[in-house]
Order: C-alpha cells, then sequence, then structure tokens
C-alpha cells in the first residue's frame, strides 16, 4: 500500500531544504577580477598547507568564495579543476558553522593540495580562516591559534 501523498511530501521536503542548506549556488561565489583584486589589495592573508586565504567581511548577505588555481602552479586542467572542486567542497562544509557576519574568501590553492584528501584540506581551510584577525573568519569548533 502507498504512503500518504502528504508524509511523503514532507520527506521530500526535508530532503530538500537540508540539500539546499548545504548548496553552493552562484550567488556564494566571488566570480568578477574586481573582487579579487579588492581582496587582495585589502584584506589580511593567512597561509595553510595546502591554500592561502584572503578574507573581509562580505559585501552582501551571505558569505562569498572565490577560487585560484594558477596554470603555473597547476599545468594540467583536471589538475586545476580538481584543486578548485576540493576547495569549493570545504568552503560548501565550513560555510554553515562560520561565526559572525558573511566573509567574502580568496582561496589560492598549493599544489600539494592535489595529495591531500577532502577532509585534510576542509580542517587546513578552517585552521587558515582562524588565524585571520577578523574573529567573525573563525569556523564555530575551531581554537583560534
Amino acid at each position: 500500500m502507498a504512503e500518504p501523498e502528504s508524509t511523503s511530501g514532507l520527506a521530500a521536503g526535508a530532503r530538500a531544504s537540508r540539500r539546499r542548506a548545504f548548496s553552493f549556488p552562484k550567488s556564494a561565489r566571488i566570480v568578477s577580477r574586481a573582487d579579487f583584486e579588492a581582496l587582495y589589495a585589502s584584506a589580511p592573508k593567512a597561509a595553510g598547507r595546502y591554500v592561502v586565504v584572503w578574507a573581509a567581511p562580505g559585501k552582501t548577505g551571505a558569505s562569498r568564495l572565490g577560487v585560484a588555481a594558477a596554470k603555473r602552479t597547476f599545468r594540467d586542467a583536471h589538475q586545476r579543476n580538481r584543486a578548485k572542486r576540493l576547495v569549493r567542497e570545504s568552503f560548501r562544509l565550513l560555510r554553515l558553522s562560520m561565526r559572525g557576519g558573511p566573509l567574502d574568501v580568496a582561496v589560492a590553492a598549493r599544489y600539494r593540495i592535489l595529495s591531500a584528501k577532502e577532509g585534510d584540506v576542509r580542517a587546513d581551510l578552517a585552521r587558515t580562516l582562524a588565524k585571520l584577525p577578523a574573529a567573525a573568519a573563525a569556523p564555530a569548533g575551531e581554537e583560534r591559534r
């Protein structure tokens, strides 16, 4: 016997809501050259094992991420794509646990990110964000060093 319509609709709605909470829409990305240059010029910088991070208070209502994977560092397109994918996924999972207001974050991937696992990149990104002077940049649950 099939489930009543309202019960299955509720479960599907809850799953969709969870997916939206962890999604990473285009509006959460920094794509313009001017936004990148503004962050590089004025935002504080912190370096980690796999990434270099610039972060400043956000201009929009949500935290945004911009990822740079230079051709000079990553010769092949598949290497650049993997580096960007690892950083985007790590930020997507950390974004909801970030304290304070929204941030604009620019991340430059280092070559050694190619040999890292996603969990290692996420931990490194969280540690690197915690190094930044802005208290809002520290993800919840991470100790400031």
